[in-house]
């Protein structure tokens, strides 16, 4: 009988499977098998026998709690890095991260924008006209696109890539055990990935009317008349912006508006969006809801005390998330909560919670953006299995508002806080931007803050684009590019992500040439 080839587990090859390795290959090369009647059979049985082990599972490398886009993509990430993995679907989709609901978001935005841009073409020279939205075509066309990359997250396919995939509500039983059914699990690892629940305030007459929240609004499929948005973060002004765009009256009441942003590039996003159409009532808060046989009054207090009412005929609150760790019984792993805010986790500089052994991310660790939830992510599975060396950096990861105009930041934020002493902050406007003259779309700016040496300490930018750009700033700043190096970038012309080499040029004339360059340049007067 032929001898079995070696297999690839983990970055290690191996000859024999068993049961104490991490991973298994669950299909061995064709040739293997097809080779003779005996090598089918011990080939059939290694098969069976992977899966089997894989299955019954109790002492996984890695065991992540919440089976939504987080989860999956963390549990593939873990996958492909050998581990044995075990992911919990807790019976429902997690709060604010559905496994297709960032393609559903954006579906509904991108028909918000197109509306604007049936609305706004005479810019361009093209003749323009009032849109017609079909809400209810508009729903179908997101659920059909979620429906076609459904199969990429369904849990057949993850069982086939080898992840453990199981259903129910997980409940600690110690610091390393847990019990899913009757089953007893020790992994070696914990992740929380379980999503965080819409806030909702205690607002007198709220619980008397039936509202939206940012999760049950995605299932809307009529017009809103005039819809209240209460709150001020990226998702509520994302989704007033998109209502309104889709011909509904909305009102924004946002209370702290975006924070966290540049307060000045805020000022000028707000300002665009008066501009559209919304109503915003700065400084001011819902005191109450008023419910009506036919609509619902909305009662506005301002900073002055001064009191208005609005007729609203729904409401949508989108005020945060907390994290939804509800029966989990963490306080039997020695999970403590943060004494500040006691609905939160402590967590440490590296994720991880009181007790070592469990890390959480995403929304259970109060991270509502789905791109610095999936790296903080990335970065605790890489150090759990010695592959990167990278540490949790809150400024490092870009925060944005996908708004129009787009709103971007990273590290450092002016008048945050006091700038460090001989900070720059440079500037660049895009009314400067050939590609942004090109589209029509010139308000907007972005704005560096540099070390005397040239050290990049963060960004802002509003404008076009600005996700897009702020990600080749996150990625400058992590290889510890200097600002001047911005200054050298070869693009396409025209382009969005031109303002950068403003900035990088910028640096470059506040520099005073030393006493070598002066230098060469004279050597070289001299030598015509």
């Amino acid at each position: 009988m032929r001898q079995a080839p070696t297999v690839r587990v983990g970055g290690v090859y191996r000859e024999k499977l068993g049961p104490s390795q991490r991973a298994c290959a669950a299909f061995p090369p064709l040739a293997w098998r097809l080779s003779s009647l005996s090598d089918r059979r011990i080939s059939l049985q290694r098969i069976s026998f992977a899966r089997q082990s894989m299955a019954d599972l109790q002492n996984p490398d890695i065991c992540i709690i919440g089976a939504g886009a987080l989860g999956i993509a963390l549990a593939l990430r873990a996958r492909r890095l050998g581990a044995g993995v075990l992911l919990i679907n807790r019976g429902a989709e997690e709060a604010g991260d559905p496994a297709q609901g960032r393609l559903v978001a954006a579906t509904f935005a991108a028909s918000a924008a197109r509306a604007q841009a049936m609305r706004t073409a005479g810019v361009l020279g093209l003749a323009h006209a009032e849109p017609k939205p079909n809400f209810k075509a508009i729903g179908e066309h997101a659920k059909t696109l979620a429906a076609n990359t459904a199969p990429r997250d369904a849990k057949e396919r993850l069982i086939a890539l080898g992840i453990d995939y199981r259903t129910g509500q997980p409940v600690f039983t110690g610091r390393q055990t847990l019990k899913l059914g009757d089953a007893t699990l020790r992994p070696r690892h914990v992740i929380l990935a379980t999503g965080a629940k819409p806030i909702l305030p205690a607002i007198p007459g709220l619980d008397e009317i039936a509202y939206f929240t940012p999760d049950t609004i995605a299932g809307n499929s009529r017009k809103l008349s005039h819809l209240v948005v209460i709150g001020g973060d990226a998702g509520a002004i994302e989704l007033a912006q998109a209502y309104h765009r889709l011909g509904a009256m909305v009102t924004l009441v946002p209370g702290e508006i975006l924070p966290g942003f540049d307060r000045e590039q805020v000022v000028i996003l707000l300002r665009q969006l008066a501009q559209e159409g919304l109503e915003i009532a700065e400084d001011a808060v819902v005191s109450a809801i008023l419910p009506r046989r036919q609509g619902t009054g909305v009662e506005i207090t301002h900073a002055d005390g001064t009191t208005h009412g609005l007729d609203a005929s729904h409401v949508l609150v989108a005020m945060g998330r907390l994290p939804d760790l509800a029966g989990l019984g963490l306080e039997r792993a020695k999970v403590r909560f943060d004494k500040a805010r006691p609905q939160f986790l402590q967590l440490n500089p590296d994720g991880h919670t009181t007790n070592t052994r469990i890390s959480a991310v995403g929304g259970a660790a109060g991270q509502n953006q789905p791109h610095a939830a999936l790296r903080y992510g990335a970065i605790i599975i890489d150090r759990l299995f010695g592959t990167g060396a990278s540490r949790l950096d809150s400024k490092s990861i870009p925060s944005f508002t996908q708004t129009e105009p787009g709103l971007a930041s990273i590290g450092l934020i002016e008048g945050e806080r006091p700038l460090p002493e001989g900070t720059l902050v440079l500037r660049a406007s895009f009314a400067e931007n050939d590609m942004a003259r090109a589209l029509g779309q010139t308000h907007g700016a972005a704005k560096l803050l540099a070390s005397g040496n040239g050290k990049i300490l963060g960004a802002s930018i509003i404008g076009p684009g600005a996700g897009e750009v702020i990600a080749m700033l996150a990625l400058a700043m992590e290889r510890g590019m200097p600002v001047g190096a911005l200054a050298e970038l070869v693009l396409p012309h025209p382009s969005l992500a031109a303002v950068l080499t403003q900035l990088g040029e910028a640096f470059l004339a506040t520099r005073l040439p030393g006493a070598w360059e002066k230098r060469s340049q004279a050597l070289r007067k001299l030598l015509g």
